[in-house]
C-alpha cells in the first residue's frame, strides 16, 4: 500500500495579509511531497523574487509557482506592469498584438519566479446577466476568442510561462458566481461546441500546457448534473481536443474552497471526486496538509492509479516549463510595452473618446475607484498636476466610500474605475460609485464628460471595457494634453 503522498496539492500564498507568516507556511509546505507549486497572490516584486527562489531552494527545484495574472503580472505583484484588462484587447488589438500581451505578461512573470500563468480566460462573454466573467473574457464572439486566446498562449509561452486556459468548458453563460453557488449551462451540446468549447480548442492547438476546470454543470455534456471539476466525460473531453493534442494538458480544478466545488464529505471528498474525473492538481484547499494526508496518503485502487497519472501530467508540466526558460531579449520588453498604449489608444478611439476635449487649467476631473485600488488614478492624477488641472481621487470599497465625499465638488469631467466583483451582479458597478457619478453630472452647471473604465457601459459618457495604466494614459491624452 503506497504511505506517501504523491506532489498534487497546490496551496496559496497569500502576500497580501500577513507576509512573514506566509512566506514560513510556504517553506514548510514546499518541503512535503504533497505539493506540487503554489498559486501566488500578491507581495512586492523583490519579496516575491526573494520568496520563489527560497521555494525552489528548499524543494530542490520541484515546485512550480503560479498566478492569476490576468491583467498582467502587476495585477499581482507590486512593481511589475499593469496592462489592460482583456476586454480591451478584444475590443482593439490584432493577434500580434494579444501575442505581446501574453508575451509581456509572461516576461515580467519569471522576472520574479513566476512560471505557470492562471490565464488567458477563454470564457465568451455570452450571458450579459453573468456577474463573474465580464471584462476579464475577450468579449462576445466565439471565433475570435478563439483567435485572441490561441495569440496570447503562444506569447506567453514565447515569454517563458506556461499559460493556463480557463475556465473550461466555459463560465461564460452562466448567471451565478461559482465562489458562491454552482452555476447550471443548460445550453445543449452543438451551442457548448460552436461557442464554448471553440475557444479552448484553438488554445491548446497553438500548444498551451494548462487549462483549469470551472465549478459549473453543464448536462449536456454529462447528464449526471455534476460539475466540470468532477467530471469524467467533461475533463476526457478536454483531452480529446484537436485529435488528442489535449492528452498531456496538465488539468487544475478551480479552487476547492469555493462554494461551487462544495460536496458531502467536504473538500477531501472533493479532491477524490476530482481526481477520479481526470484532474491533476488540487487547487487551493483549506487546509492543504490535511487534505493530502486524507485523500492522497494510503490512497489504494482506482484513486491511487488516478493520482499517479496525474502526477506524471504535472511532472510533464514542469519539464514543459524548464523548457521555456530561455531568457527573452529586451527587444520584446519594448515591443510588449508599445503595444500595450497602442491597444488601449485604439480602444478609446473605438469607443468615442476622439469627441473628448481638453480641459483648461483649474478644471476638476473626479476618478471615482469602485475598487479602492491604490493604482488607479495614479496617472491621471500626474498628467493633471502637469496641466494644472486639479485631480481628485474617490475610493469605493463594497460600495462605501472609504473617506468623506465633498459635497460641494464641481466636476468638469468624471472618469468611473471598476472591475468585475460577484457582490455587484451583472451591473459590474457598485450602487455606491454609480451613485456618486451622477451625483457629480446632475450637480454641475456645465456638460461633465464623464468616461467608465467598467466591466459594462453604466449609461452615460464614453465606455472602455477595461482599467490600467495605458488606458489612463489615452484618457490624459484626450482630457489633459
Amino acid at each position: 500500500m503506497p504511505t506517501l503522498a504523491l506532489p498534487l496539492v497546490v496551496p496559496w500564498i497569500r502576500l497580501d495579509r500577513d507576509p512573514k507568516a506566509e512566506e514560513e507556511a510556504a517553506l514548510a509546505a514546499a518541503r512535503e511531497p504533497w505539493c506540487a507549486g503554489f498559486c501566488l497572490f500578491g507581495g512586492e516584486a523583490e519579496q516575491v523574487r526573494r520568496l520563489t527562489a527560497r521555494l525552489r531552494e528548499v524543494s530542490d527545484g520541484r515546485v512550480f509557482v503560479a498566478s492569476d495574472m490576468e491583467r498582467g503580472a502587476g495585477q499581482q505583484v507590486r512593481g511589475l506592469r499593469v496592462l489592460p484588462d482583456a476586454a480591451v484587447w478584444g475590443a482593439a488589438a490584432s493577434p500580434a498584438e494579444v501575442h505581446a500581451f501574453g508575451l509581456a505578461t509572461a516576461l515580467d512573470a519569471r522576472s520574479v519566479g513566476v512560471d505557470v500563468l492562471f490565464a488567458p480566460v477563454l470564457d465568451v462573454r455570452s450571458e450579459p446577466r453573468n456577474p463573474i466573467v465580464g471584462n476579464r473574457s475577450f468579449g462576445w464572439d466565439p471565433d475570435r476568442v478563439a483567435r485572441l486566446g490561441a495569440a496570447y498562449v503562444e506569447g506567453a509561452l514565447a515569454g517563458g510561462c506556461a499559460p493556463t486556459a480557463k475556465h473550461w468548458p466555459g463560465h461564460g453563460a452562466t448567471r451565478a458566481d461559482s465562489h458562491d453557488a454552482v452555476p447550471l449551462v443548460a445550453a445543449d451540446e452543438p451551442t457548448l461546441v460552436d461557442r464554448d468549447i471553440l475557444p479552448f480548442e484553438a488554445a491548446v492547438r497553438a500548444g498551451c500546457p494548462a487549462a483549469m476546470t470551472a465549478h459549473v454543470a453543464y448536462p449536456a455534456l454529462d447528464a449526471s448534473g455534476v460539475i466540470a471539476t468532477f467530471s469524467r466525460a467533461a475533463v476526457d473531453r478536454l483531452r480529446a481536443l484537436d485529435g488528442g493534442a489535449g492528452a498531456d494538458v496538465a488539468v487544475f480544478t478551480d479552487a476547492l474552497l469555493m462554494a461551487g466545488a462544495a460536496t458531502e464529505g467536504g473538500e477531501a471528498e472533493a479532491a477524490r471526486r476530482a481526481l477520479l474525473a481526470g484532474c491533476d492538481a488540487l487547487l487551493i484547499p483549506s487546509d492543504p496538509a490535511r487534505l493530502a494526508a486524507e485523500v492522497l496518503d494510503g490512497a489504494t485502487g482506482a484513486l491511487h492509479a488516478a493520482a499517479e497519472r496525474a502526477a506524471v501530467r504535472l511532472d510533464t508540466l514542469c519539464h514543459r516549463i524548464a523548457e521555456l526558460a530561455a531568457p527573452p531579449s529586451d527587444e520584446l520588453q519594448a515591443d510588449a510595452d508599445v503595444a500595450a498604449g497602442r491597444v488601449a489608444d485604439r480602444a478609446l478611439k473605438l469607443a468615442g473618446g476622439g469627441a473628448l476635449e481638453r480641459l483648461h487649467r483649474g478644471a476638476v476631473l473626479v476618478v471615482v475607484d469602485d475598487d479602492a485600488t491604490d493604482d488607479r488614478g495614479r496617472v491621471l492624477a500626474a498628467r493633471g498636476a502637469q496641466a494644472g488641472v486639479t485631480v481628485h481621487l474617490e475610493r469605493f470599497a463594497q460600495g462605501r466610500a472609504t473617506a468623506p465625499l465633498r459635497g460641494d465638488l464641481a466636476a468638469d469631467a468624471v472618469v468611473c474605475m471598476a472591475s468585475v466583483r460577484a457582490w455587484k451582479g451583472a451591473a459590474s458597478v457598485s450602487e455606491g460609485a454609480l451613485a456618486r457619478v451622477v451625483a457629480l453630472v446632475e450637480r454641475a452647471s456645465i456638460d461633465v464628460q464623464v468616461v467608465s473604465l467598467t466591466p459594462r457601459p453604466i449609461g452615460m459618457g464614453v465606455h472602455v471595457p477595461g482599467t490600467g495604466p495605458d488606458v489612463e494614459s489615452a484618457i490624459a491624452d484626450r482630457l489633459l494634453g
